[in-house]
């Protein structure tokens, strides 16, 4: 694998699977409600259907992160390892964003006129526009986000091991448990209900910031899950 077309088609590979199987089981879930307003079961209900792709973009990380021994078996690279990574899910996640709204349209447009009562949240509809634009970056914002937000939690934990990475995540959920509890967190409801567009704008930015850290403790990573500290000192061994 010394070029990059070999590390990513394979995690194209990997991706394609589970990608395929949530984008029927989101199918799925848009015939289904909408047959529901059809025989007026819905009750003029509203019903989610981006949770199967949000939720396995957010596990991509933990799904796939074992193309990273396959590639650097074969002779890849971290650094194209994780290139491959990130590419292949910004093209599924575009892949999704699109189907996505797809489905939308053809429930509001189309579907609807058919006397359906179905409705279809998006949290575009928190910005309080008609703008098909906005609808798809508020979608690929949070899909990118959640990607990123699996990306740096799994590799923390393949680096640093399971111990190091609970009593991280321990001490977080502590201090945000005491934030939430003792600040006065209206701000943060106000910008995400009446201002969700710079509001996913922000987690864009998180995204971008977790993608570079993962990178950075991906690019020298060790072989072996949890063995960053080990493969330090043998480094400072060699050297000196």
């Amino acid at each position: 694998m010394n070029t990059f077309t070999g590390p990513f088609r394979l995690m194209m590979k990997e991706m394609s699977m589970t990608f395929y199987i949530n984008i029927a089981i989101t199918f799925v879930l848009f015939l289904f409600f909408n047959f529901l307003g059809f025989i007026d079961a819905a009750d003029s209900g509203t019903f989610f259907l981006f949770g199967p792709l949000f939720i396995v973009f957010l596990l991509y990380p933990f799904i796939n992160f074992k193309g990273y021994k396959y590639i650097v078996s074969l002779g890849g690279t971290r650094k194209q390892f994780v290139f491959a990574f990130y590419l292949s899910g910004l093209i599924f996640s575009l892949i999704s964003v699109l189907l996505l709204n797809l489905f939308y349209y053809l429930s509001t447009n189309i579907i609807n006129s058919a006397s359906t009562s179905v409705d279809f949240f998006h949290f575009a509809n928190l910005v309080n526009t008609s703008n098909g634009l906005v609808y798809l970056w508020v979608d690929f914002s949070w899909i990118f986000f959640l990607f990123s937000l699996g990306m740096i939690a799994k590799t923390i934990w393949f680096n640093y091991g399971t111990i190091l990475s609970l009593v991280v995540a321990t001490i977080l959920l502590i201090i945000s448990t005491v934030v939430i509890v003792f600040s006065d967190m209206s701000w943060l409801m106000d910008l995400f209900f009446l201002h969700h567009l710079p509001f996913v704008t922000i987690l864009f930015g998180f995204a971008l910031v977790f993608l570079l850290v993962s990178y950075l403790l991906m690019k020298n990573a060790p072989l072996e899950k949890g063995n960053r500290l080990n493969f330090k000192q043998q480094k400072l061994k060699t050297i000196s």
